[in-house]
């Protein structure tokens, strides 16, 4: 009957400890996931700054598509010479003719920026989204391991201050007794580790979550971890060819893409001399007080002797060049992303079931037989220890599987644009 008020005592302090932190969760703020991706978007810096990129490109696509300013001269002229006095005015009014494409070329490349800044904003909302999700799975995992590593802290610390009772009556060890303290130990490091990483998580998915002018307190959220893991539906040929049409980074390099094309023809159309048409009216005045006047017509075109273009021609070539190899790349990097993410997400679905129904099945049954066992002296200490350990290495373990599985599910959708939250 050795120890039977001891393992009693810890069964009964399990729970107190997960009741206790249970009911300190209910009085946070709950949070979903969902909830935490909306108001990280609310607050981010990052999409107001995507946001007035694409009101700055839409400024940029009206102004392209500006005509040239007419331009207005006067001009007056005065000469004498042998008591004879001469005057003439002239006023004109003259009007850049661009007849070589140059408007058209600048509004396509306008308008390609423009749409790359949408996807840009897309992008952003992607990215930012993955980086909640990731945020919140591991400050979830987080959340557990600490629960786990306090509640076997708190077991031991108390186990040993039982077992020096014990020890002086004379129904424990020195041996018993100093593996206690020494497990006690152990787990007092492994509650300190998870509560500084703990605190780093909740901190990291807080900074996402905060605006500027409302921080928002780590330990004010009550976490839900609500995904329940199951095998994607979509086979992975169909992901591939959705991340291909529509990742919101391809879509963008791509309209940057057509953007550098357009551009290179007009450097190209700048190479024709942009003629000036104008007209207007000329007055004179000669000696003797007569006057004339009548209709002046003028037309100038620039002359390409200096500047022919050619440094502009080919650098929108280099830079349209750029673009397309930037594309075969990120086209080649976001079939590896999506393959690899589908696989490590169906593994760890299909693992992720499996452990739960052992955890369930096996894992709490099979601690609390080892702890009758030991309670009916048919183990050792040592073997009732490396129960619990197994107890809470797996619990952990799960945690950590569970947060890579939220991650991995974010990850595709991050690239495919597809709803899996």
């Amino acid at each position: 009957m050795r120890f039977i008020l001891l393992i009693l005592f810890i069964i009964e302090l399990f729970a107190r400890v997960a009741a206790a932190q249970s009911g300190t969760t209910t009085q946070r703020r709950v949070l979903t996931l969902t909830e935490a991706r909306t108001l990280a978007e609310q607050a981010s810096p990052e999409i107001a700054a995507a946001h007035a990129a694409v009101r700055a490109a839409g400024g940029r696509t009206r102004q392209a598509g500006a005509f040239p300013n007419p331009v207005a001269s006067y001009s007056h002229e005065q000469t004498s010479g042998a008591g004879a006095r001469n005057a003439q005015d002239i006023i004109t009014l003259e009007q850049a003719l661009e007849l070589g494409g140059q408007r058209g070329a600048r509004r396509a490349a306008a308008g390609q920026l423009f749409a790359a800044a949408e996807a840009r904003l897309g992008a952003a909302r992607a990215q930012l989204g993955f980086d909640v999700t990731r945020a919140y799975a591991q400050a979830v995992a987080a959340d557990q391991k600490a629960a786990l590593a306090y509640q076997a802290g708190q077991v031991f610390t108390e186990a040993g201050r039982v077992g020096r009772e014990r020890l002086a009556a004379g129904d424990m060890s020195g041996y018993e007794y100093r593996r206690i303290r020494l497990e006690a130990v152990r787990y007092s490091v492994l509650e300190a580790e998870a509560g500084m990483i703990r605190a780093n998580a909740r901190r990291g998915l807080a900074t996402l979550l905060s605006a500027p002018d409302h921080p928002i307190q780590p330990d004010a959220l009550a976490l839900t971890d609500t995904l329940v893991p199951a095998p994607i539906s979509f086979a992975v040929d169909s992901l591939v060819t959705l991340a291909l049409a529509q990742r919101p980074e391809l879509l963008a390099i791509e309209r940057e893409a057509d953007a550098a094309r357009a551009e290179a023809r007009l450097a190209r159309a700048e190479r024709i001399p942009t003629p000036a048409l104008g007209g207007g009216y000329k007055r004179e005045r000669i000696a003797g007080g007569s006057s004339f006047g009548g209709f002046v017509a003028q037309l100038s075109i620039p002359l390409p002797f200096w500047d022919r273009r050619g440094g502009a021609v080919q650098a929108a070539d280099g830079e349209a060049e750029r673009r397309r190899a930037e594309i075969a790349a990120l086209r080649r990097r976001t079939e590896r992303e999506v393959r690899d993410a589908y696989e490590s997400s169906q593994a760890l679905a299909t693992q992720l079931a499996a452990l739960g129904d052992r955890l369930t099945e096996d894992a709490g049954p099979g601690l609390r037989a080892a702890q009758a066992a030991y309670r009916e002296g048919e183990t050792s200490l040592v073997e009732w220890l490396d129960a619990v350990r197994a107890y809470q290495e797996a619990q952990s373990s799960y945690a950590t599987l569970r947060s890579e599985y939220t991650i991995q599910r974010g990850t595709l959708e991050r690239v495919t644009g597809i709803p899996l939250f």
